[in-house]
């Protein structure tokens, strides 16, 4: 029988591990506590391992590294993936919007790269004579996971979520610490939300899983906040970020994967733009990294698909909210399309397509 680990030290590539491994069973194994804690929360069925550094290759996740015939991680990790012999595979985490020709390059070590849709393949097809990659063009890994949306399942999510099923949900998810909007947000997304509405904030997984203190000072805030609200929950990674997209009835985004994600179910769109993080950033980093200019100019169309506001300081959503839910089929078009450019079609088998792969290049 062939060892198969799975490995990552972040959470966010652990929705596209789990559908692999349940496919092709296989022990994740990460250096973090946290991201071990919420797989066991999230993913039971996972096997889990820890990888202790002070204890060196005597620890568990370490031997089993060691004995792997495969592993399967969703970052480049080319220094740490490096001592060990085993067939290497990446399958990517989050949509990976930018993927840049030093992106591709961070990337070239894996023995098989997992594609998951048109525009990581257009990406890869550009720098193609420069940097010699095997890829395999399997789709999203974390649809295998998605809900199918109906009146029943919102009615039984929402129930679960200890939200009013009766509402509309507007659902909040911040990108990661240091370029996230949460901080210039959260807190008055829950002050100004119309009471007409449910309220679901997110913070991104490298606030909520690993937070400093800053992070846990906002958190106690904004749950005191959301306590005096009803209809308000903070979720701090305890619930599948599918099931949230799956009810949402507006996305507030700071045009991330999640938003990306949620398009899965043609969800309207409000993006937040800051100083830390906004279109004209995002091209001058796509610039610095060399992306291609067509690829750049195409990924910024997402800002195309719902209204956009920038936020310096405190500012009432209920309008913006209001507003974005009212003019959500004048962008109906350009979601689609954005949609179709990411990922293709609305296919939930791509964790098949990942462990075939894997069995026959990299096992057989």
């Amino acid at each position: 029988m062939s060892n198969v680990v799975y490995f990552s030290k972040m959470f966010q590539a652990v929705p596209h591990l789990a559908q692999v491994a349940s496919q092709l069973p296989g022990t994740f194994v990460s250096t973090r506590r946290s991201t071990l804690q919420a797989t066991r929360r999230l993913y039971p069925a996972l096997d889990t391992a820890r990888y202790l550094r002070w204890l060196g290759p005597f620890s568990q996740g370490a031997r089993l590294l060691k004995k792997a015939d495969v592993i399967v991680t969703g970052s480049p990790y080319r220094s740490f993936l490096q001592p060990y012999g085993a067939k290497k595979c990446t399958v990517f985490h989050g949509t990976y919007m930018m993927l840049s020709k030093q992106a591709l390059l961070a990337n070239s070590h894996f023995d098989l790269l997992c594609v998951t849709g048109p525009r990581m393949q257009q990406m890869i097809q550009r720098f193609a004579p420069e940097i010699s990659l095997n890829t395999v063009a399997t789709g999203f890994l974390p649809f295998c996971e998605f809900p199918a949306a109906s009146a029943e399942q919102r009615q039984h999510t929402l129930t679960k979520l200890k939200l009013t099923p009766e509402l509309k949900t507007v659902v909040y998810t911040s990108s990661r610490r240091g370029e996230g909007s949460w901080d210039l947000v959260a807190e008055q997304l829950v002050r100004t939300t119309p009471s007409s509405f449910n309220l679901v904030l997110r913070p991104h997984p490298s606030q909520s899983l690993t937070p400093r203190r800053a992070d846990r000072a906002s958190f106690r805030r904004v749950i005191q906040l959301a306590a005096a609200r009803p209809n308000t929950l903070v979720d701090l990674t305890s619930h599948p970020l599918p099931s949230l997209l799956s009810v949402a009835d507006l996305l507030i985004s700071d045009a991330n994967s999640p938003a990306e994600e949620s398009l899965f179910y043609d969800v309207p769109q409000l993006f937040i733009e800051t100083a830390l993080y906004n279109a004209d950033l995002i091209r001058e980093q796509a610039v610095r990294e060399a992306m291609h200019e067509e690829d750049t100019a195409q990924m910024q169309t997402l800002y195309a698909c719902g209204p956009r506001q920038f936020v310096a300081g405190p500012i009432n959503y209920a309008e913006l909210i209001e507003r974005a839910i009212a003019e959500a089929p004048t962008y109906a078009r350009q979601r689609a399309s954005y949609f179709s450019w990411v990922f293709g079609e609305r296919d939930q088998c791509a964790h098949q397509r990942v462990a075939q792969a894997i069995r026959t290049q990299l096992l057989s």
